[in-house]
């Protein structure tokens, strides 16, 4: 790894390149790549170079989570690590990721970053932050974002996962959360952002929010309370929907997840957000059973005795991971 980050710290962007699509990324090496293009202009040009010549690939535009990115797609680079076309559009695809993180940073950016204030959170941790103007965040299970208000404006840049932002008013600093291909800036309010590496999520729960495109600052869409945007990051597209209840998109902050009649193979792909230990179907007959339930996020074990009980499903437990299967009983 030494060999590797002396690379990218005295070598050209193409070390950059081949360490992004490398399987084997670590997060000091991510976290070199970024620090020495946000303080060297000539490899900042020569990585946006190459972000030139792949300008059509869109796949993976806009996130920052560069780890996030490797890890729910290295199955797919395995399989097309052969193809040269899928090669470079994949990294590509990474090297917008980390270009998406830069541009934030190269905005703000002065001498150095001592104005800037990171927080996260590990699997299974909620953590709640008090921002210096009285505005509060609770940030969800293995969350990252940084603050920076040495500005004008109030600036959020949430780089993965989840959190809810309860906003101290200030007219005159408006306060945006950048999610990188678009930006949730509030107006008044109280408000839940997920971000996954394709799916963007954003819940108003008092007040609007004003969603905008990174890339058009006329292209707005207020939300009000009450309402949800869900927004596909690979089509760039925004939908917005009433639902029953917000107790989804709260609840979680009390370390409470409620289902009602939703199919398992998504409760338990909301459980993983919560468990090191990963649990997986191992039963395609039982992915679409029907669960109404409120789990306690602590309690992951009790949740899946409960789920067991309630549904013909058998639960087997090793060292590494939880297997489901359907149950085999009378």
């Amino acid at each position: 790894m030494l060999k590797n980050l002396r690379e990218i710290m005295g070598g050209g962007a193409e070390h950059a390149l081949h360490r992004l699509w490398s399987d084997q990324l670590t997060e000091p090496e991510a976290a070199a790549i970024q620090a020495r293009a946000a303080g060297d202009p000539k490899y900042r040009d020569d990585l946006d170079g190459l972000l030139a010549v792949f300008d059509s690939i869109k796949g993976l535009e806009g996130d920052a989570g560069v780890e996030e990115i490797i890890r729910d797609h290295q199955r797919l680079l395995h399989k097309r690590r052969s193809r040269v076309r899928v090669t470079l559009g994949m990294a590509a695809g990474l090297l917008f990721a980390v270009s998406a993180t830069l541009t934030f940073f190269s905005i703000s950016r002065g001498p150095d970053d001592g104005h800037l204030q990171k927080y996260f959170t590990r699997i299974g941790e909620l953590r709640t932050i008090e921002l210096d103007d009285g505005s509060v965040v609770t940030l969800n299970t293995g969350g990252q974002l940084v603050v920076d208000y040495s500005g004008p404006m109030r600036r959020i840049l949430l780089e993965r996962g989840e959190a809810y932002f309860m906003v101290a008013e200030a007219p005159d600093r408006p306060f945006a959360v950048d999610l990188g291909l678009r930006s949730v800036t509030a107006i008044g309010t109280e408000f839940n952002v997920r971000k996954d590496p394709q799916h963007y999520e954003v819940a108003v729960v008092e007040g609007a929010v004003s969603i905008g495109e990174f890339a058009d600052a006329a292209a707005q869409h207020r939300l009000e309370a009450g309402w949800v945007a869900e927004v596909d990051v690979q089509r760039n597209e925004l939908k917005a929907f009433r639902p029953d209840s917000m107790d989804r998109y709260t609840g979680w902050r009390n370390g409470m997840v409620s289902f009602s009649r939703e199919p398992l193979y998504q409760v338990i792909q909301e459980l993983n957000r919560y468990t090191r230990k990963k649990i997986l179907i191992e039963d395609a007959a039982v992915m679409d059973l029907s669960v109404y339930i409120i789990v306690n996020i602590h309690e992951i074990d009790a949740a899946l005795d409960g789920l067991e009980g309630m549904l013909p499903i058998e639960i087997t437990r090793h060292y590494d991971r939880i297997v489901i299967t359907g149950s085999t009983g009378d």
